[in-house]
């Protein structure tokens, strides 16, 4: 298992790669690209949540439960994070598909195609049975390639017609409806797939030319050169923009699977509820903290916040963050998981702050990230209104400047909480992993008198790869706090999939919001994160516990499995809060 994280390095038909594994945040890192294409775009339409009409046939939307977006034929284009237009597919056995036709406003559509030798006959060596499985439904798969030969292409695809009739008689059995229903989600097409009429076609035919230009090759420094990688995957996800799925390993140096699209239609699913929720809601003041195009990683911004009476009110805080890189080559956009975070400023220098919200950046992924973070704890720092101060890291400042456009925002609401945060107390962080690690004293702390809720508050990761146990990354460490002498229920990693290491475990959060096809060690699950996914700030509540009005005291301490700290170092933010 741990050859999955160490240094790979290999060539590939159409580009030239290196790297390694993983950074976790914390200094130079291994990731290495293998061959695919990625990207999602960004978020284009806000889809229509209306009820549907009681009189038409219900179809995937109405029974799911999902709202629609209009079908969209003006300003399309042939580019990533571009609306996609229309195009036919001629099918085995006779049949067409065509996206105006077929479009309900609720479903993603994902191509992979194939490429004569390497990868191209490593994927069309696998089975998608997964896509059935363990996939959502609200996807169309289509099956194409970029061979010359019609009798070629088309016997490639009733092999695989073939396979996947079999999987799915072997899945559901007796269940003839499912079958169905599967089947006419899997379009295997005969035609090349530069020869697909419409929007296919004219993006296959744009991009392709583009890899084989110097225009797409990226410099990687001491790695060497590399070109954009082979359109192996190609989604059109529910906005109904062009988004290529990425690599299609779940790791540096692991084969190419079928498999691995799944996770793009839950991440598709992902951002259209995020969208559907966020135009939904009522009653939010949104301040726009960073809405511009950036090549650095460090950033001070400050903004003006409603006066203190209105804040008094406020039970809500939400970090709007979205961020995309536009670029053709996904190589050249950042390309290490690191840390992320935004943080408080108690003066206008930034001199003194507190972390208020964390998330790990992706390797090399194209395309649009979009993620609504509570941080309403914290709301207790800004009750003074007017003019706050927030330092924003993605990453540390040294590392290489990449272009990508940052929007965020703060979103303030009033939902009617029983609770309002009104203290904060910064409690204990984190540090190197080692022997003195739990070398600490306790924190007093003092909660007021009227005080209706007291809670620690933690935001958590673990970082590095010591040997033998790949501490702190890969390990399973727990972290216990304890109040006025009684232990708090100790924290472990609780599992995205089947636990730390686990190959697909990181995959599985896509419908979280984790970006599929990252150019790294994207899939496997680290112990209290993924790459390219916030960490949300922990609650645990102490009221009982605690003597309001009183000195109380907090310790911590971090245990590996249940012994002594192992390596790698740990990354916390811990804090007391009150509520009234």
């Amino acid at each position: 298992m741990i050859q999955l994280w160490r240094c790979a390095q290999f060539a590939l038909p159409l580009f030239l790669f290196f790297g390694c594994g993983d950074s976790g945040g914390d200094g130079p890192a291994d990731a290495t690209p293998d061959t695919g294409m990625d990207a999602p775009a960004g978020d284009v339409s806000v889809p229509d949540a209306s009820p549907p009409d009681a009189s038409l046939p219900q179809d995937i939307c109405d029974r799911l439960g999902l709202p629609r977006a209009e079908f969209q034929a003006d300003m399309t284009g042939n580019s990533f994070g571009d609306l996609a237009g229309d195009f036919t597919v001629d099918e085995v056995g006779g049949g067409q598909w065509s996206l105006a036709e077929e479009w309900t406003g609720c479903e993603s559509y994902v191509f992979l195609t194939y490429f004569a030798g390497g990868r191209g006959d490593e994927l069309f060596r696998t089975l998608p049975d997964d896509f059935f499985r363990e996939g959502p439904e609200n996807v169309h798969y289509f099956f194409t390639s970029y061979e010359n030969d019609a009798a070629a292409r088309t016997t490639r695809m009733e092999r695989l017609q073939s396979d996947v009739e079999e999987g799915l008689m072997l899945h559901f059995g007796d269940d003839a409806d499912a079958r169905e229903s599967w089947m006419q989600r899997m379009h295997f097409v005969t035609n090349k797939v530069e020869a697909i009429p419409g929007s296919i076609g004219r993006f296959m035919n744009t991009y392709i030319a583009y890899i084989q230009t110097e225009e797409s090759i990226v410099d990687l420094g001491m790695r060497g050169q590399a070109r954009a990688p082979a359109p192996y995957v190609l989604g059109i996800a529910r906005d109904q923009t062009f988004d290529a799925g990425g690599t299609l390993s779940p790791s540096v140096g692991m084969p190419y699977h079928f498999k691995m699209a799944r996770f793009l239609p839950d991440f598709y699913n992902h951002r259209a509820a995020l969208r559907t929720r966020l135009a939904a809601e009522e009653g939010v003041t949104e301040i726009e903290l960073m809405d511009e195009d950036v090549t650095d990683r460090i950033f001070v911004r400050t903004v003006m916040l409603p006066d203190a009476t209105a804040m008094s009110a406020v039970d809500t805080l939400e970090f709007d963050i979205a961020i995309t890189c536009s670029e053709g080559n996904p190589l050249a956009c950042s390309e290490w998981d690191r840390i992320a975070r935004i943080e408080w400023c108690a003066d206008a220098e930034c001199s003194s702050r507190q972390e208020v919200v964390r998330w790990i950046t992706p390797y090399w992924r194209r395309g649009r990230r979009r993620w609504a973070v509570d941080a309403s704890p914290f709301l207790a720092l800004m009750r003074a209104g007017g003019e706050q101060t927030f330092r924003i890291e993605m990453g540390p400042g040294w590392e290489r400047a990449t272009q990508r456009r940052s929007d965020m925002s703060l979103r303030l609401s009033t939902r009617g909480g029983d609770h309002n945060s009104y203290g904060v107390q910064y409690a204990f962080g984190g540090g190197s992993f080692g022997a003195e690690y739990n070398t600490r004293e306790p924190v007093a702390f003092t909660p007021p008198a009227d005080a209706t809720r007291v809670e620690v508050v933690y935001i958590l990761s673990g970082h590095g790869q010591n040997g033998g146990n790949n501490c702190a990354e890969w390990c399973d460490h727990r972290h216990q706090f304890t109040v006025n002498g009684t232990d708090l229920p100790r924290i472990q990693h609780e599992p995205f999939g089947s636990g730390i290491g686990s190959v697909d475990g990181c995959g599985e959060m896509a419908s979280q919001g984790n970006i599929p096809g990252q150019w790294g060690n994207w899939a496997p699950e680290r112990a209290y994160w993924c790459p390219s996914l916030p960490l949300d700030a922990k609650r645990m509540d102490i009221t009982s516990l605690v003597r309001l009005g009183e000195a109380n005291e907090l310790t911590y301490q971090a245990f590996y499995r249940s012994g002594a700290p192992q390596g790698g170092s740990i990354a916390l933010s811990s804090y007391v809060i009150w509520y009234n």
